[in-house]
């Protein structure tokens, strides 16, 4: 069944959610009935039954969201009595295959998560799983001021908002530093006034050998597609022109930027090349080998991990010629789908999973926060240092920009994969190597929507 995809209230609560498989299903899973009440004794008046309506939602795995739902659930279900939330889980390697398996056979919920990475809610829009909330806002006088609007313009396409923000960060913006390696090494903490060039300073003063052998890294700078995003804005340049029609890998500024992170490796040899990695980056940070890496607001859950083994604190991206250091809006969100028969209280549960209260409650589980200024400004998250540096780069984030034909996920892979030569040192950043990565990425982005 066709639906449309900017849907009125109207239109929502007119549309047929399940096929006849849907409600075979559904029937199935339906509990055996409850033994008759005992008539009322005369003169007592029967207590009304509640019709509850139920809404499903389809939910990517993982612990810190997971944990979230668990308290959310139940303190939603006690305020909207007549609401049953049903939560269906995915990991998300899979989740973009189960929708699309779930709305071939008539299945799809009513609410499902997306997110602006790897162009997920763009691939969920183009296959006509997730419905337009611009009606549902205005008819429920929702006051979107609430969440940042680099958030929302990420996730509107076509003049449509395709869902709420229920976790944001600013992108790989963040410069995570092992107090005690700093410390040992004579050398003052970075800031969000530490300029590229003394980023370089604080990483050869880091890195220790022994021998011939590197067995302690000054600095560990992302190389994969976003964070590359933030290096070109440090630079005053984009990854992709505004339209996202054009990757502009070897403009002359992006030349700059590629040629720093190659001397990184190569030439000042203060970044663990890929067969000097033990494990992830993020195994090398939390054993204590590494000075710095650049990460995400997520990286921030490696404390529990690094316990007492060493004090560690944060700072924004060092800045680059452009006056920046580099950032860019990222939003996880929750969407209504098109397949709803329940649009208003569909959306009534987007809206508190999406809350100040539930954003909050993210960050005291641990991890990245809702997609709100009143989330990043509390009390109970500023409590923690690294949050305030978190808030202040949220605050000034650079907008995000998606590859016009929403085949980001296949341009990520083929760069990532093309440019694994220059890191390996088996090849440099000559003009005719960088050209012919741009060329390949180029012939992805020229292809239509999927």
């Amino acid at each position: 069944m066709s639906v449309k995809r900017n849907m009125s209230r109207r239109d929502f609560l007119r549309t047929s959610a399940f096929s006849a498989v849907g409600l075979a299903l559904a029937a199935c899973a339906a509990p055996a009935a409850a033994p008759a009440a005992p008539a009322a004794s005369s003169g007592e008046a029967a207590a009304p039954a509640v019709e509850k309506t139920t809404v499903r939602f389809h939910a990517r795995i993982g612990q810190q969201e997971d944990t979230l739902y668990d308290m959310q659930m139940p303190k939603f279900m006690a305020e909207n009595p007549n609401i049953e939330i049903v939560k269906e889980s995915f990991p998300g390697a899979e989740f973009n295959t189960k929708m699309s398996t779930m709305q071939a056979g008539g299945t799809l919920g009513d609410v499902m998560w997306s997110a602006l990475g790897g162009s997920t809610i763009q691939f969920a829009y183009a296959q006509n799983q997730v419905a337009s909330i611009n009606d549902l806002v205005a008819s429920e006088g929702v006051d979107l001021s609430q969440w940042y609007e680099g958030c929302l313009d990420a996730i509107t396409l076509e003049g449509n908002l395709l869902g709420l923000p229920f976790k944001s960060h600013p992108g790989l913006a963040i410069v995570y530093y092992n107090q005690n390696i700093l410390d040992e090494a004579g050398v003052e903490y970075p800031t969000a006034a530490t300029t590229i060039e003394e980023q370089i300073e604080i990483a050869k003063a880091a890195t220790k050998k022994d021998g011939d052998r590197t067995v302690q890294f000054g600095y560990l700078p992302g190389v994969d597609w976003k964070s590359h995003v933030t290096h070109f804005r440090a630079y005053g340049t984009e990854l992709i022109n505004e339209d996202g029609t054009v990757f502009q890998l070897n403009s002359e500024l992006g030349m700059q930027a590629i040629n720093h992170l190659y001397d990184l490796f190569h030439t000042y040899h203060v970044s663990p090349s890929p067969d000097q990695l033990l494990g992830s980056g993020n195994d090398m940070w939390i054993s204590g080998v590494l000075g710095m890496i650049q990460g995400g607001t997520s990286t921030s859950v490696t404390g529990s991990a690094i316990g007492d083994k060493f004090e560690w604190m944060v700072a924004p991206n060092a800045v680059g010629p452009a006056g920046v250091g580099g950032s860019d809006f990222e939003v996880d969100a929750y969407c209504v789908t098109t397949a709803t028969q329940h649009a208003p209280e569909a959306f009534k549960w987007v809206q508190y999973l999406c809350s100040k209260d539930s954003g909050i409650q993210l960050g005291l589980i641990g991890g990245t926060v809702g997609g709100r200024p009143d989330v990043y400004n509390a009390p109970e998250l500023l409590v923690f240092p690294f949050r305030q540096v978190f808030k202040e780069v949220m605050d000034n984030a650079q907008a995000s920009r998606i590859i016009a034909n929403w085949r980001q996920t296949e341009a990520q892979n083929t760069f990532a994969q093309v440019m694994q030569p220059l890191w390996a040192g088996e090849e440099k950043p000559t003009q005719e190597f960088i050209d012919g990565v741009t060329e390949q990425v180029q012939a992805i982005m020229d292809l239509p929507k999927p």
